[in-house]
């Protein structure tokens, strides 16, 4: 008889788990863009594009959590 895999290493990949870290990290990286373009800063620029890179990348999760949550049905 087969021993069932580890629950804990299944919930961390599950689909529900992957679409919050995607929402967090669209939010995140959009708030901290919008905080960023208000700054004065020289390097200003440069930063809102690396955060405007992390809420894409969150946006990529949700899809493959999306993906997954479909294929699994």
């Amino acid at each position: 008889m087969t021993e069932p895999k580890d629950r804990s290493e299944t919930d961390r990949h599950s689909p529900e788990v992957i679409a919050r870290a995607g929402l967090v990290a669209i939010v995140l990286g959009v708030l901290l863009a919008m905080v960023q373009a208000n700054t004065r800063s020289s390097s200003s620029a440069l930063w809102v594009t690396i955060f405007i890179g992390i809420a894409l990348i969150g946006v990529g999760f949700r899809i493959e959590a999306a993906i997954r949550a479909r294929s699994r049905r």
